[in-house]
C-alpha cells in the first residue's frame, strides 16, 4: 500500500508535534537526569561517611532541592505556553474579553 498525501501530511504533523514537545521539555529532562545522577553521588558519599540519620535527611533535602530545580527549569522554559493558557482561562464565556 502505497502512503497517500494524507496520510504523510499526518506523518509529519505528528513528527512536528513531537519535536516541538520534545524542544519543549528537553531541558527539564536533562536537568531531571543530572539531579538524579547527582543524588545518587552525594547519597552514596553520605552514606558512607556522615552518620546514617543525617545522611538520610541530607539525602531527603537534596532531593527536595533537585525537585525544584527541575520544576523551575520546566516552568522557564514553558513560561510563554504558561501565559497564554492562564490568559485563555481568565478569559472565559461571558468575560467580555477578545
Amino acid at each position: 500500500m502505497v502512503p497517500t498525501d494524507a496520510q504523510n501530511s499526518a506523518g509529519s504533523e505528528i513528527r512536528s508535534a513531537a519535536n516541538i514537545f520534545v524542544s519543549r521539555n528537553a531541558k527539564a529532562v536533562v536537568s531531571s537526569l543530572g539531579g538524579l545522577i547527582n543524588i545518587l553521588a552525594v547519597a552514596v558519599a553520605l552514606f558512607q561517611f556522615a552518620p546514617p540519620d543525617v545522611a538520610g535527611v541530607g539525602a531527603a533535602l537534596l532531593t527536595v532541592l533537585e525537585t525544584l530545580r527541575t520544576v523551575n527549569v520546566w516552568i522557564v522554559r514553558n513560561e510563554p505556553a504558561l501565559e497564554a493558557e492562564v490568559a485563555d482561562l481568565t478569559a472565559g464565556p461571558g468575560s467580555g474579553a477578545v
